[in-house]
């Protein structure tokens, strides 16, 4: 008799992103342009408060003759300027300003400011914000149309495939139902029983896969595929790597795999099929394919899809029912976005 299999999968990681700006004081003297009469205390001012190599404030402050701006003397001011006399410097000039540019400071190659003598290594761009090419608000991780999937998957229709058992089509079924066009729903595309075995080299469960690619217009459609690890009682990681190679072989070069396990369900439950600890096999062995260096090329793993069988989401113990197919629906839609 054979069985179907069910697979889930979550997934998110979130990276944020952060600047840091540093600037050194030159010792070197700058003129100022604001007056040429001032005494000796003045013009030490602008001399400690010449070059700065990570941007000036867009306006200085008028020191008197004899006395230096505020923050002018100390080359170690955060925003001070000092001019000798009349009006203040042309930007004012910094010390150790940690804050980036105020006045329109560089992006990540690390500009100047109005009035900057030198750039340095800041990704600062105008209050310290991020530069252009840099990461906004630390969103890098979030992909354009709120996908989760690692890396940001491809948007097109029916440009991510997939294989697995039933619980693969489980995921399909409910994946359409829900109104996803990105993965493959598995309207003619049964793919029951087709445990590990079935997606080796020279497994059956292939020439369901070819007429569902030619289905949708062929190999230059396919821009990702979702390998679920389904069992029964074998528990091979030979067998696992056969089957990812496969379907490498199977789509175009670079075409990116998403790996998953089985589905998991709440504390306490497992599915039968798959025998005692299988579940959690399946789940641990996508987790270490994706770290493994023979076999990670173009290949992240994508989480976990889930059931919870005290909600009716399951009536078998192991396969979608009901509101089984919208939980899996919507989780697969979270991951590839929109």
């Amino acid at each position: 008799m054979r069985k179907k299999l069910n697979f889930s999968m979550t997934r998110g990681l979130h990276v944020g992103a952060a600047v840091i700006l540093a600037v050194a004081c030159s010792a070197s003297t700058d003129q100022n342009q604001g007056g040429s009469a001032g005494s000796s205390v003045g013009a030490a001012g602008s001399a400690n408060g010449g070059k700065n190599s990570g941007g000036a404030p867009s306006s200085g402050t008028a020191g008197s003759p004899t006395i230096p701006a505020a923050g002018g003397a100390s080359g170690s001011s955060m925003t001070g300027t000092a001019s000798s006399s009349g009006a203040p410097a042309q930007a004012g000039a910094t010390g150790t300003s940690t804050a980036g540019a105020p006045s329109g400071g560089s992006t990540s190659s690390g500009g100047s400011g109005v009035g900057s003598t030198a750039g340095g290594s800041s990704v600062a761009g105008a209050g310290g914000a991020p530069g252009a090419g840099g990461v906004a608000g630390g969103s890098a991780d979030t992909c354009a149309n709120g996908a989760t999937a690692k890396p940001c998957p491809p948007t097109e229709p029916n440009s991510i495939a997939y294989i697995g058992c039933s619980m693969a089509d489980n995921i399909g079924q409910g994946y359409g139902q829900v109104g996803g066009k990105i993965m493959w729903n598995n309207s003619g595309y049964g793919t029951g029983a087709k445990v590990v075995e079935n997606w080796g080299a020279s497994g059956d469960g292939w020439s369901l896969f070819n007429t569902k690619l030619n289905a949708i217009g062929g190999k230059d459609k396919v821009k990702a595929i979702m390998v679920q690890i389904c069992i029964l009682s074998t528990r091979s990681e030979a067998n696992v790597k056969a089957m990812i190679q496969a379907a490498r072989d199977h789509v175009n070069p670079g075409t990116h795999i998403y790996l998953v396990g089985q589905p998991s369900y709440e504390a306490g439950h497992s599915c039968f099929l798959a025998g005692d600890g299988g579940a959690e096999w399946t789940e641990a062995t996508a987790k270490k394919m994706a770290m493994d260096s023979t076999v990670n090329k173009d290949l992240t793993y994508l989480g976990q899809f889930k059931l919870d069988t005290t909600k009716g989401e399951s009536s078998d113990g192991c396969h979608a029912a009901g509101p089984g197919f919208t939980a899996l629906g919507n989780q697969a839609k979270a991951y590839w976005g929109g």
